[in-house]
């Protein structure tokens, strides 16, 4: 599980660590820390890590002992389960681009926070999400942001390990469709001039949302008569069965009475096209018949 963990941070994890970092305290001398430290909330999944929460906490660095507010940091956690039960600590992120010393001290402080909350004997992976404020990467246009999994390692034979090794993790952005409909609106007040978000009205949201239905609808049909009318072109099984989900999802979103009505009327009115067709082709076969008369 370690080895193939996938970690899916959510929009508002990275605006969070960002804003911590904004916001960081001065330290003695009058001068603003370089770092920003603080939890992560999420979930456990089959073969990744959900990151959708996280929180800063105050701590210190720059003397001899490292310094972390255990207390400000256990009632943060216990009001974020109260509001969301489903959420628990998955990690903790940290605003540096390298892995320092300190970090082994404060991830042996999320270890035992994590063992103390977790319902099993086992304690689930323990996660260390980096996020390098410099920018010092090759691609200027994504989010530098690492993550690390802590693992033991020794002299193979050796009975027990002596070190640990911080091994890299996947990173993926992931978000619900309530935050991709935010996210979505902050993308539009990018645009504008004040950066500002404008909510529209129910009409204008209803009218983008069919037209968007509309222009997807258009493209999976080009696509489905491309794929009849053309035999060189292979048929795509992973793309039907998610066609297939598309139509049983409209299905069974609809009332059980407003389906069947859907369907009496859309087979009425087959069969009065149907209909009006036999009934146009008949008159023309007997308008020629008398005209050859």
């Amino acid at each position: 599980m370690a080895s193939n963990l996938c970690v899916k941070v959510h929009p508002v994890v990275y605006m969070t660590i960002v804003d911590s970092y904004q916001r960081r305290s001065k330290s003695v001398k009058n001068q603003m820390s370089d770092k920003a430290l603080g939890t992560l909330m999420g979930f456990y999944e089959k073969g990744a890590v959900q990151v959708t929460n996280c929180f800063a906490i105050p701590f210190n660095e720059n003397s001899r002992d490292v310094e972390l507010d255990d207390t400000f940091n256990q009632q943060m956690i216990q009001m974020l389960k109260r509001a969301t039960p489903t959420e628990q600590p998955v990690g903790w992120f940290y605003t540096s681009s390298d892995v320092t010393e300190n970090c082994l001290i404060f991830h042996d402080y999320y270890n035992r926070i994590l063992s103390d909350v977790a319902a099993r004997k086992e304690s689930p992976p323990l996660v260390l999400l980096t996020l390098d404020t410099t920018f010092q990467t090759d691609n200027k246009s994504r989010m530098p942001v690492r993550a690390y999994l802590r693992t033991k390692a020794g002299i193979p034979g050796g009975k027990d390990p002596h070190c640990a090794i911080f091994n890299p993790l996947k990173v993926e952005l992931d978000a619900f469709p309530g935050e991709c409909v935010a996210m979505k609106l902050i993308t539009n007040a990018l645009d504008s001039k004040r950066r500002e978000v404008t909510m529209e009205n129910g009409l204008e949201q209803l009218e983008k949302s069919t037209a968007q239905i509309i222009e997807w609808l258009e493209r999976l049909l080009k696509y489905v008569n491309e794929v009849l009318s053309r035999d060189e072109l292979p048929a795509d099984a992973t793309m039907g069965r998610k066609l297939i989900d598309i139509v049983n999802t409209a299905a069974t979103h609809m009332q059980t009475e407003k389906l069947d009505s859907l369907v009496k009327n859309t087979l009425r009115d087959y069969m009065m096209i149907s209909y009006l067709a036999n009934l146009t082709k008949t008159q023309l076969q007997v308008h020629e018949r008398m005209v050859s008369i």
